[in-house]
């Protein structure tokens, strides 16, 4: 019966140890996850600049093919999905791929105007967002709307 006792008993100052070591590691947990953070919203941005200057080579390489076919710019983004002027129909873009800064298909489009005003199609596109970039990209600047 004594070692029943004995054994089936806790001291006072074990039985608050786990619970302390416990918290211990959550504690250090939130410190961790908020050390990265930071560099984990720094990565995710940098893709997204990856992806908007690939979506923007992809709009500007549709441009001039359509160009280059017709002798004209485009005079809707739509123009470049499915071209049924030619005997055969031509795709320049698959669909119309939204700007990943803003998460929308809202490109800030920059029009030719000829001299009497009239306008005569899509010269090129650029990002709504106003926000700086990492980069700096030479003649444009780090600014995504101005890339």
């Amino acid at each position: 019966m004594y070692f029943q006792t004995v054994i089936g008993q806790r001291s006072s100052k074990q039985s608050g140890m786990t619970y302390i070591g416990l918290l211990l590691v959550i504690v250090l947990m939130g410190i961790a996850t908020a050390a990265l953070t930071p560099m984990w919203s720094t990565t995710v941005k940098r893709e997204k600049e990856e992806e908007l200057l690939f979506r923007l080579g992809e709009f500007r390489q549709a441009i001039a093919g359509y160009r280059q076919d017709h002798g004209r710019y485009p005079r809707k983004l739509e123009d470049l999905l499915e071209d049924k002027t030619q005997f055969q129909v031509r795709r320049y873009l698959r669909r119309i791929y939204p700007d990943p800064m803003t998460g929308e298909a809202d490109w800030k489009l920059e029009f030719l105007v000829d001299k009497s005003g009239v306008v005569a199609g899509i010269q090129d596109l650029h990002s709504r967002s106003e926000a700086e970039g990492f980069r700096n990209i030479p003649d444009k600047g780090n600014r995504y709307s101005d890339w």
